[in-house]
């Protein structure tokens, strides 16, 4: 009897194993993670880290030089995107340079840009103004909560809980002549809030055009588009 139950409960454990991989295989070659279609790794965790929603859209990405289109998603958990080729969802780990999402406001990520003490140049940022001088841009991430509290009913519940961090890519020194463009790496970022004043605390220089031109429109830059709208008159001028 004892020897049957052994033998049952070895071949589950092999059973479960196998199972798991198959839901995750690894081209180590090719640096690509690869899951089954139905493939949920989060099914223990209330909400969702992905962007803009768990089933992948249309969009395109850049995949060493060459863009592509492809039906994706964003994982803010990981920081990596996630999209599908041949029925299965692949996920490289580093090939990737630049994606976009074709949501009903579309969203472009790019990464490269310097590392800041939170942030790496691995790093995805959300494009919100695309300057040549100048760049808004959003870090978001995901992280897993355990509620520790004893007394409350959702005791030992996990949940994904978001951050936003927002920066100005700043280029460094002149422009290149004609429509050429400074690489990310030829700039720095600064954290900025959407205000006046953080605005011109990234761009001192720029202070007296910035106060003419939020006086003559009257805006209060109380927004991050009001603040995009900013940096694109700074852009020329």
């Amino acid at each position: 009897m004892r020897r049957s139950l052994y033998r049952w409960l070895t071949g589950l454990v092999m059973m479960t194993a196998t199972c798991a991989h198959a839901q995750v295989e690894y081209n180590t070659v090719q640096n690509i993670r690869i899951y089954a279609p139905a493939f949920t790794p989060y099914n223990t965790v209330d909400g969702s880290p992905y962007v803009p929603s768990d089933t992948v859209q249309n969009g395109w990405l850049v995949n060493g030089k060459k863009r592509m289109p492809a039906k994706l998603r964003y994982n803010t958990y990981t920081g990596v995107v996630e999209y599908v080729q041949d029925g299965k969802l692949l996920t490289p780990i580093t090939s990737i340079a630049e994606f976009a999402i074709l949501a009903a406001d579309t969203m472009h990520f790019q990464k490269g840009f310097p590392a800041t003490q939170e942030r790496s140049v691995n790093d995805f940022y959300q494009i919100l103004f695309d300057g040549r001088k100048t760049k808004l841009v959003k870090y978001i991430s995901a992280t897993i909560k355990t509620n520790t509290d004893a007394m409350h009913d959702d005791f030992g519940k996990k949940k994904f809980q978001f951050r936003e961090a927002y920066y100005v890519w700043v280029a460094n020194g002149a422009l290149p002549s004609g429509n050429s463009f400074l690489t990310l790496s030829e700039g720095e970022m600064k954290s900025v809030l959407a205000s006046k004043k953080s605005l011109i605390t990234a761009l001192p220089q720029k202070a007296e055009p910035i106060e003419h031109y939020v006086a003559d429109q009257k805006i209060k830059v109380k927004s991050w588009a009001e603040f995009a709208r900013v940096l694109s008159y700074l852009e020329m001028h």
